[in-house]
């Protein structure tokens, strides 16, 4: 759960991830990824009110950001459309603050992928006031920091002023997380031990968020060849993501897997239920 208020001490006029109360008063925001503790007041009037404001000020987050925040299920970001925009990962690109009182300050903005769910990604800012890390939630391989070239100036690291980094596993209880390809390994197999015993047998995953387990989804579609069912809700999320809705069917009898929402869970209980009678059926007719 992000507790960050949404400002550095550097760049002032700068807020991520927050966007209500003082974070009113900047005049450029940044969304790291679409997760709803980082997400705070950025359905409030006020926060619109404050984008109609003056046509300099802007939402930036990455392309898969954009795409997603714009076809999420409860439609209540659609009216955002005209003031994101979506900036490529990877590549440095320089911003023009706006200062009401003075002149706009320049800054250096470079997106890298935070590994944590799709279009999630790290702000390294560049600029007068030093070079800082806003980190986002992240989720990176031990040593994988050291490899990322944005965070290096030729042969040695950049040196980097001030470090806003996610703390939510900082504690004794974490001090061991499993890589993500353990995780997929123990998924894949608990899936395949099960599906295989007949058609008829349905596998539900179900997750805390509605956004973070993409990497999984598409490694199981991968490995089974087999779609994951989601509503007709949850698709139209990824519209604009077809490297992720490729992944995915709103047919419950397309599949044996699932990942549909609680609420529907008589449409996957009613398609186990015609397999087995279809399974029963063909038994007899043979």
């Amino acid at each position: 759960m992000s507790t960050f208020c949404g400002q550095m001490r550097e760049y002032s006029r700068i807020s991520l991830d927050r966007f209500d109360k003082e974070n009113l008063e900047s005049t450029a925001f940044f969304l790291s990824h679409c997760h709803t503790d980082h997400m705070v007041g950025l359905s409030y009037p006020s926060f619109h009110y404050r984008l109609n404001s003056c046509r300099d000020i802007k939402l930036y987050c990455s392309e898969v950001t954009r795409q997603i925040l714009l076809h999420m299920q409860d439609g209540n970001y659609k009216h955002l459309d005209k003031h994101v925009v979506a900036l490529s990962e990877n590549n440095p690109t320089r911003l023009k603050i706006p200062n009401f009182s003075g002149k706009a300050e320049e800054v250096v903005v470079t997106l890298i992928p935070a590994a944590h769910c799709p279009g999630s990604v790290m702000f390294l800012f560049e600029g007068e006031e030093g070079t800082v890390l806003y980190t986002g939630d992240f989720r990176l391989e031990k040593g994988s920091a050291a490899r990322i070239p944005q965070l290096n100036s030729g042969s040695r690291s950049k040196s980097i002023r001030s470090l806003y980094v996610d703390t939510t596993f900082c504690t004794p209880k974490a001090f061991h997380i499993p890589s993500r390809q353990e995780c997929r390994d123990v998924i894949i197999s608990v899936i395949d031990s099960w599906i295989q015993l007949s058609p008829a047998h349905m596998v539900v995953l179900r997750g805390k968020a509605s956004l973070g387990y993409e990497y999984i989804y598409e490694e199981v579609n991968k490995e089974f060849k087999q779609k994951i069912h989601i509503s007709e809700r949850k698709m139209r999320m990824y519209t604009g993501v077809p490297q992720i809705s490729k992944c995915f069917t709103t047919d419950p009898m397309g599949t044996q897997v699932h990942a549909c929402e609680k609420q529907l869970k008589t449409v996957y209980m009613a398609s186990f239920n015609q397999l087995i009678e279809k399974d029963i059926a063909q038994k007899q007719l043979s």
